[in-house]
């Protein structure tokens, strides 16, 4: 069978189908093809702007002042104090004070977080401790007594002195004290020599006469150290109050024998045997 191309149109005068087909794709392309721009319409066009990158963290201007040194302003991404520190490479303790201030205050807890204008203050806190141990005085303890000549001294303990310490305390902010405590402790106490005076009976009028070292045998035992669970006390079992009224201080137990002998005089005195309604028979 014959090509196409060898096929003759079958109209006179009239091109063939395969050339038709072609002129027909041709004016489809060329319709579809932008127009050239003119001269009048060959404008420079405005050149459009760079695009910059923007980073999402900005650096916040704060000051920070370390200890005693001067304040210096400085840029910083940190959100927190403590990450401007680690930034500058300053140290902290755990006793320093990071203090953030703003507005000449200082803020807590979440409104920590760094704002530009902020000022950053680290303060050094520092704790001395010094010790020392001073010597407590021992005294001397007298005693009367009418077992001795008067004026005859006689010591029957030695004393021993005591000891104290003294601790003082002090803290400071860089290096200015702020607070100061002095803290004593008694590690010893002081033990005051003993001492006996000799002194002259004191004579009581109507009653110096009477067997005195009999009484006390029978209330006490002879013993002036004695003390009755039930309140009595002494050679002569004296309660507080009897003995405060006849002019004795302390206990009646820790006075010399013959101190106990003159009051149980004075109150014999005053009440006769009444005090001692089992004993004072003796007398």
């Amino acid at each position: 069978m014959p090509s196409l191309q060898s096929v003759p149109s079958l109209l006179p005068g009239r091109p063939s189908l395969r050339a038709a087909t072609s002129g027909l794709m041709t004016a489809v392309v060329l319709a579809l093809l932008p127009a050239p721009a003119s001269a009048e319409d060959q404008v420079d066009a405005p050149t459009p702007a760079p695009v910059t990158s923007t980073d999402s963290t900005s650096d916040t201007t704060v000051r920070l002042r370390v200890g005693s040194r001067g304040t210096r302003s400085l840029r910083t991404s940190a959100d927190w104090a403590a990450g401007l520190l680690r930034e500058q490479g300053v140290r902290v303790s755990r006793r320093d004070q990071v203090r953030v201030v703003r507005d000449d205050r200082r803020v807590a807890g979440d409104r920590r977080r760094l704002r530009g204008g902020d000022t950053v203050k680290v303060v050094r806190v520092d704790r001395e401790v010094t010790s020392r141990r001073v010597r407590l005085r021992a005294g001397v303890e007298e005693r009367r007594t009418t077992s001795l000549r008067p004026g005859q001294r006689r010591v029957v303990r030695d004393g021993r002195p005591g000891v104290r310490r003294v601790r003082v305390i002090r803290v400071t902010h860089n290096e200015r004290v702020v607070r100061r405590a002095v803290r004593k402790d008694v590690l010893r106490e002081p033990r005051p020599r003993r001492v006996l005076v000799g002194a002259a009976r004191r004579s009581v009028p109507g009653a110096d006469h009477l067997d005195w070292r009999a009484l006390a045998r029978c209330e006490s035992g002879g013993d002036p150290r004695a003390v009755n669970p039930a309140g009595y006390y002494g050679l002569y079992q004296f309660d507080v109050s009897t003995w405060r009224s006849v002019g004795g201080g302390g206990m009646p137990h820790r006075a010399s024998a013959g101190e106990q002998t003159y009051r149980a005089k004075l109150l014999y005195g005053q009440r006769g045997r009444s005090p001692w309604p089992h004993c004072g028979r003796h007398l």
